[in-house]
């Protein structure tokens, strides 16, 4: 039994080497060409078979990247704020298909009735987008609120979809502290990042030195620029976190389990709006078709200043791929790295 047990181990020890020499020749030649510069993290099977750190974390004092930095992950907050807003309904404290109005009193009745949290969740509220020149400076929960509950709908709510990188979802962080009598910062911790011992993650506050996080910035060809400054005031439940490819492996992990929302709610957070609009709660479905098969992943983009972030995962096997990258250039890492893992499978 003890040399079956040493061949099987043997055997998959090779199998993991020959992966993570096919994703370093990809991620080399994507190098190359494109300039990584960030953390990337491969993991398969409940497993990481691949880490690896491109380029600098601050280039004032020339501190590289490391498998330990930490990013800005801008939109992928959202997928947090998703579930917290799922542990709430499981707890009946809210729910998903009632009017927004009944959460944001001082939110224009008018629209307010027609949209509601699902709405918000999906970007099918049909809320303006935030101002751009808006990032620039703070803004109050309160004058957030106000400004863009004034606003008309420039689509009926639920009838298409339009990517809301800031409002949808900072209502909600708005409609979460209010039922809560909770920060979102102070929920995020006791719901999530303790009980999944995600302690290189957290809501970034401009007022405290984060140790270890890289500084973003704006790339030029070969060259980088610092990043303009952002008030992240405005990111909030939408965009305002930072953390780990690490830590970011250790959420992907606890979405396949029941640690902290039901399997029910899980479905729900995967299930595209309708066959039109792919996308769910915080993440985009698709179903490429991978050596003759389609597969079921979903997958997000962050941004922030001079950050950029992705995800994907696999919804029904266990694989997923994350970059942060302190360089405003997008880069897509993930699907030749997918493509080469899963064309493997007979």
């Amino acid at each position: 039994m003890r040399i079956l047990i040493s061949i099987l181990f043997f055997l998959v020890s090779i199998s993991t080497y020959g992966q993570t020499d096919k994703i370093s020749g990809i991620l080399d030649e994507i190098d190359a060409k494109e300039h990584l510069n960030g953390v990337v993290l491969v993991g398969q099977d409940g497993q990481v078979i691949f880490q690896n750190a491109y380029g600098i974390a601050n280039r004032s004092f020339g501190i590289e990247n490391n498998l330990d930095t930490k990013f800005l992950i801008g939109s992928l907050t959202k997928q947090f704020t998703a579930v917290l807003v799922m542990q709430l309904v499981e707890n009946g404290q809210l729910s998903l298909d009632e009017p927004i109005t009944k959460y944001l009193p001082n939110f224009k009745k008018e629209t307010g009735d027609k949209i509601t949290i699902r709405h918000l969740l999906t970007h099918t509220h049909g809320i303006p987008n935030a101002d751009l020149t808006d990032r620039y400076k703070p803004m109050t929960k309160e004058d957030f609120v106000k400004k863009y509950g004034e606003k008309n709908l420039e689509f009926e709510s639920g009838a298409q979809f339009e990517y809301s990188g800031i409002v949808g979802y900072y209502l909600i962080g708005v409609i979460v502290e209010k039922v809560t009598s909770k920060d979102f910062a102070q929920l995020l911790q006791e719901n999530i990042l303790e009980p999944l011992d995600m302690k290189n993650t957290g809501y970034y506050s401009q007022d405290t030195i984060q140790q270890n996080l890289a500084t973003g910035y704006i790339q030029k060809e070969n060259s980088f620029l610092n990043a303009p400054h952002w008030d992240m005031s405005q990111s909030f439940s939408a965009a305002g976190m930072y953390s780990t490819v690490g830590d970011l492996f250790k959420w992907d992990q606890a979405l396949r389990g029941t640690q902290l929302i039901s399997k029910a709610s899980f479905k729900e957070i995967f299930t595209p709006f309708n066959d039109e609009i792919r996308y769910g709660f915080a993440w985009f479905i698709n179903d490429p078709e991978i050596s003759g098969k389609k597969r079921l992943f979903a997958g997000h983009n962050g941004g922030a200043n001079g950050y950029k972030s992705q995800i994907m995962r696999g919804i029904n096997e266990d694989l997923v791929v994350i970059y942060l990258s302190n360089s405003d250039k997008y880069v897509e890492i993930r699907y030749p790295i997918i493509e080469a893992l899963l064309s493997e499978e007979k």
